[in-house]
């Protein structure tokens, strides 16, 4: 092989290797590099390619339009190495401009001499100027607007540790950028807070997940702020991770609201338990949606069993309608809430006297949500009230109507008869020479023979008669709707002949008789007043007709008893003047 051979063989291999490293520099770093072996120009750079995956074909061409105009600097830079470098290391770099795809590109061109005659020509692509004017603008824009949000926004490396923070975030957690960096940020954590988070966070960064987590900074000041937290994984066009970018949001106000929203439910549940009332949340399908334990007591029933019922079911139906008609104008909101006192029945079939109150919740719309009811046990108040009531309108000893009951019923049946033009009676009864009896045998005879009496009375009574004790041993009985004075006569006489059998009272027997007047409606008077009047008059006048038997009210018997009152008055008081003076007569 001649001198000529060798040195094209040595040629060849450089050749070859140069273009091997070219290839590989350009896969790595982007760079475009033209290899001037003798007069054959290679570019790498600027190769069309055909392989797969973009890896540079083996025919090098060059790309039309290298040889333009703009071209022609970077030949003469070739040119002066060529005559006076080669070999000696010299290096021109400059910058060349060219238009290519509608852009402005510049590229930057350095050629120098390696060995021998080989050359390289390395030109860096892009558009280096425009695209690091470019990304500055942007970074500048991206930091006035994280430092503008009203969240706290912060920037990690690939380790979690934080590189940026905004000026909300520092006035969040109360520190300066500078001792945020790093794992300065820990210092932030509440106490309380702190080993969750930490644990949490390095989860997330290993498993290359988001991490979210609600949590609370204490500044230096030692005020306490709720955040939440939130960060999202920064990938680059591999796929990578390179950072975490995290939100801190300000819910002080939202946890303050969860705050007050637990401790009201906790009062409502321990209103709710309340061992003593009964409290139910209903819809406005009157349908039972929750009861507590003393509900479920006072009805006997199951939790379970009244959630599938209504309260309507369970109510007594004489006391539904006023109920359902309360409950109705709720709906229509022509009022909030009403409270009624009702009887409900219980599953054994016994009467429960309730109090209940109940009230409608809405929605923000207006529209019903559901009804809070609270129901008492008012058994024991009812039948107070109902003794109560039974005192005020009945004798305690005989348990007869008494002179309250007995006007009020009087006086309606007055009005009715002159309604109806019907006729109603009045009668008075006196238990002949009772004093005598109440005094010889003592008080607790007298009492025991009251009730006898009453007894019996009733006995004489149709059921529509009112018998009632007015007092002592005298009774009056109220006769409505009578067919005439006779119907008056015969239950008179029934009574007559029922008191004259003898009274049995332990180991002794009585024998009582009475005294009855009777006074008729409206004969004797229109007003239930003097009718009692004009039958107590006809009273006195059976006493002076020797005791039991009966009278009617006769018109001239009031002035004989005006006459005889004025007597008895005048006695009593010459007794007290000392007017009387007694007089002696012998045989």
């Amino acid at each position: 092989m001649n001198q000529h051979d060798k040195c094209c063989s040595a040629q060849d291999y450089s050749g070859v290797v140069w273009r091997s490293v070219l290839r590989w520099l350009w896969r790595a770093a982007g760079v475009g590099l033209v290899l001037l072996i003798g007069v054959t120009l290679i570019s790498i750079g600027e190769v069309e390619s055909q392989a797969a995956g973009g890896e540079p074909s083996g025919a090098a061409s060059v790309r039309p339009g290298w040889f333009e105009s703009g071209r022609l600097g970077i030949l003469a830079g070739v040119a002066l190495l060529l005559l006076g470098a080669a070999g000696g290391g010299t290096a021109i770099v400059f910058e060349q401009r060219r238009r290519m795809r509608a852009a402005q590109d510049a590229f930057q061109v350095r050629i120098g001499a390696l060995q021998d005659q080989q050359l390289v020509l390395e030109t860096e692509l892009g558009q280096q100027r425009e695209l690091a004017e470019t990304l500055r603008d942007s970074e500048q824009r991206l930091r006035v607007l994280l430092q503008q949000l009203p969240a706290g926004i912060f920037l990690t490396d690939i380790q979690g540790e934080i590189r940026y923070v905004n000026d909300r975030w520092q006035l969040l957690a109360g520190l300066t950028a500078e001792q945020a960096a790093g794992t300065g940020w820990i210092q932030a954590l509440h106490p309380d807070d702190r080993n969750l988070m930490l644990e949490t966070w390095r989860q997330a960064i290993q498993n290359c997940t988001e991490f979210v987590a609600d949590h609370r900074f204490r500044t230096p000041s030692g005020r306490v702020k709720w955040l939440n937290t939130r960060a999202t994984p920064l990938m680059d066009r591999a796929g990578r991770i390179t950072g975490y970018l995290g939100v801190h949001a300000d819910i002080a106000d939202l946890k303050q609201t969860e705050e007050t929203l637990r401790a009201s439910e906790a009062r409502f549940r321990s209103y709710f338990e309340l061992p003593l009332i009964g409290i139910a949340l209903t819809g406005a399908d009157k349908r039972w949606w929750e009861v507590n334990d003393r509900l479920c007591e006072m009805l006997g029933y199951r939790r379970a069993q009244l959630l599938s019922m209504t309260w309507a079911e369970l109510t007594h139906p004489d006391d539904l309608g006023i109920d359902v008609m309360q409950f109705e104008r709720v709906i229509g909101r022509r009022i909030e809430g009403y409270s009624v006192d009702k009887r409900f029945i219980r599953q054994d079939g016994a009467l429960l006297y309730t109090g209940v109150s109940t009230r409608c919740v809405r929605r923000t719309n207006g529209a019903v949500d559901y009804f809070v009811m609270v129901i008492q046990d008012i058994t024991e108040r009812k039948e107070a009230e109902d003794r109560v009531q039974h005192l005020a309108h009945y004798d305690p000893l005989t348990g007869l109507p008494n002179r309250v009951l007995l006007g009020d019923r009087l006086q309606q049946a007055v009005a009715r008869a002159g309604r109806e033009h019907a006729q109603t009676g009045v009668m008075m009864v006196d238990i002949d020479r009772f004093k005598l009896i109440n005094d010889a045998l003592g008080h607790a005879v007298g009492d025991r023979l009251l009730q006898e009496v009453a007894t019996r009375l009733r006995g004489c009574a149709r059921q529509c008669d009112t018998i009632s004790r007015q007092g002592g041993d005298e009774f009056a009985v109220l006769l409505p709707d009578l067919d005439s004075g006779d119907e008056a006569t015969r239950i008179a006489q029934r009574m007559l002949e029922l008191m004259a059998q003898p009274i049995r009272l332990d180991d002794q027997e009585l024998s009582v008789t009475c005294s009855i007047g009777i006074s008729l409606y409206p004969r004797d008077g229109r007003t239930g007043d003097l009718l009692l009047k004009n039958a107590d008059i006809a009273l006195y006048r059976a006493k002076d007709m020797g005791r039991n038997n009966y009278q009617f009210y006769l018109s001239g018997a009031t002035m004989l008893s005006r006459e005889r009152l004025n007597l008895e008055t005048s006695l009593r008081h010459a007794v007290e003047r000392q007017q009387l003076e007694v007089y002696y007569q012998p045989k």
